[in-house]
């Protein structure tokens, strides 16, 4: 393929540029290109504009319908609309006028969208797409399907670390020879979207929303790489501009801010909080919770995404006696929703198998994230059986959750039972303190740091307190210094310039003897929060340890 990818003149670069030639009218080609260049940057709604475009300009344009079926899939986030997608695929025709290479991209769909189970479809969508690229080494646009194929299949699974390396060196040769490809940007990301690769994806995200300055995702997606890396000044403006830029489309298209990017929004907490700026995160959660209670209509990752805010907030600032009222939105039902949690945000209809729409449970996580945050509030004000409460009700949302059992690993159902335990067991040793009880509090804990250290890394910044910064924490209180060292420090290993961890590792250092370390840490801190709140609870500290 040629070197440039540069559209035809007057075409709108803004969501990048790509090569990517099919059979049907000009107009329908058009449209197609414009329809691609948002499916790689996972801007699904303006894909299916494009594509049902290109349709109407030409009713025979079988890739456009191809384009409008892989839009329904979205392999990263484990959805899928598959009647939709189906009925899409349908739409097809006129296959004798197409190439042998469209007629490959046709059949990847069709035997993507043959399989009832999402699993099971990607890995047909995966062996699809590798014959794809045996049969057509040097075309940039198969060898991306085949890299997006790699991480719908392998995703952040530490165990296939090496299916995720080739998806990223494919991408990375494709954004090599077309600097300008959004796709190519994209998944190099998602590739390296982890402490230890990182790094191999810093050039991509720095380039990606260059390539797509119009496109919401790609100018979040940098902030993956920044936060694996700890460059918390780079993820507020990149999720900034990512938040102004999917209110301004979504507003132009007429929707409402249940549709607005508050994965992105999140974010902007989440890095504000750690350069110390507690007072405008809590001004954004603020702002987000009015407008949830507000909502005319309900959204489960808005839910999800608020919660992360709280979660985020309190566990940082240690306003634990704000809890109730800032949670309060999520424990509202949804609008429509019955007593049971089954309304249309946390509807089984949208579960993996039933033929529909496969959607991530949003409302019923926010809930067992709100519900365990209450627990550690009950833990903190040392009220066991509050604390046992709050735990009922995350099993209750635990078995709410059963139609989408299929898609939570066996690892995770293990993290969540043994969280549940730490819970108890915490609440027991703080309400009850004795040196067994403190033993199973400690080792509870372990046994979680323990399961966490197998599961994936990946996916943006932590929104409360890890494992072992909560160890660490639990370990120092019990006077064992360099223990609590020992758990913050490999901490730090995976979360760069957390300031939790940072915090945490200068007192463990310091109860260990260890002025040097303290120091230095102390001083990374200080940096980390050279223009934070003044009344910080913890600066003073910082600043007298950094000296």
């Amino acid at each position: 393929m040629p070197a440039s990818s540069a559209l035809p003149v007057g075409e709108d670069a803004s969501l990048g540029r790509l090569d990517f030639p099919v059979t049907g009218s000009t107009e329908c080609q058009r449209r197609f290109r414009a329809g691609m260049l948002a499916i790689h940057s996972f801007l699904y709604d303006q894909a299916h504009e494009s594509f049902t475009a290109a349709l109407a300009a030409d009713p025979h344009c079988a890739m456009a319908a191809w384009g409008d079926a892989m839009a329904y899939d979205h392999p990263v986030w484990e959805e899928r609309d598959l009647a939709k997608g189906r009925a899409a695929l349908a739409r097809a025709s006129a296959e004798d006028a197409l190439t042998a290479k469209e007629r490959a991209y046709l059949a990847a769909a069709r035997a993507l969208y043959a399989k009832d189970s999402l699993k099971d479809a990607h890995v047909a969508w995966l062996t699809a797409t590798d014959a794809m690229n045996d049969a057509y080494p040097d075309d940039d646009e198969v060898l991306l399907q085949h890299a997006l194929a790699l991480l719908s299949v392998y995703g952040y699974d530490p165990a296939h670390v090496r299916e995720q390396m080739e998806s990223g060196a494919i991408a990375l040769a494709v954004l090599q020879r077309r600097p300008d490809h959004p796709g190519a940007a994209h998944y190099v990301i998602h590739a390296f979207d982890n402490p230890q690769h990182a790094i191999l994806a810093l050039p991509a995200a720095r380039a990606y929303a260059q390539i797509a300055p119009a496109g919401s995702h790609a100018l979040h997606m940098p902030s993956h790489i920044f936060t694996q890396l700890g460059m918390w000044r780079d993820v507020v403006p990149s999720n900034e501009h990512a938040y102004a830029t999917s209110v301004a489309w979504e507003k132009a298209h007429g929707h409402t801010p249940s549709k607005y990017d508050w994965h992105a929004y999140s974010w902007i907490v989440a890095a504000r909080l750690e350069l110390g700026q507690s007072a405008r995160a809590r001004q954004l959660v603020d702002d987000a919770a009015a407008m949830l209670v507000a909502a005319k209509d309900d959204s489960g990752m808005f839910r999800a995404a608020y919660s992360s805010m709280v979660t985020d907030y309190v566990t940082q600032t240690d306003r634990w006696g704000d809890v109730e009222a800032l949670v309060a939105p999520v424990l509202a039902p949804a609008l429509g929703e019955g007593t049971e949690g089954n309304g249309p945000v946390a509807c089984a209809m949208h579960a993996p198998g039933v033929g529909g729409e496969v959607r991530f449970p949003g409302a019923l996580f926010a809930r067992l994230a709100v519900d365990e945050l209450r627990a550690e509030a009950a833990i903190r004000a040392r009220d066991e059986a509050t604390t046992a409460k709050r735990v009922a009700d995350m099993k209750t949302v635990r078995a709410q959750m059963a139609p989408w059992a299929k898609m939570f690993s066996p690892e995770l159902v293990a993290l969540l039972d043994a969280n549940e335990a730490a819970l108890l067991a915490r609440a027991h040793a703080a309400a009850k303190p004795s040196p067994a009880s403190q033993k199973s509090a400690l080792d509870a804990l372990a046994r979680i740091e323990h399961l966490e250290s197998t599961q994936s890394t990946s996916g943006g910044p932590e929104w409360q307190r890890t494992s072992r910064e909560t160890l660490g924490d639990a370990l120092l209180a019990a006077g064992k210094g360099k223990e609590a060292l020992a758990q913050f420090e490999r901490d730090l290993e995976e979360h760069p310039k957390r300031a939790i961890a940072l915090l945490g590792t200068a007192r463990a250092a310091k109860a260990s003897g260890d002025s040097e370390k303290a120091r230095a840490r102390y001083q990374t801190l200080a940096e980390l929060w050279s223009d934070a709140d003044a009344d910080l609870a913890a600066l003073g500290e910082v600043r007298a340890g950094a000296k």
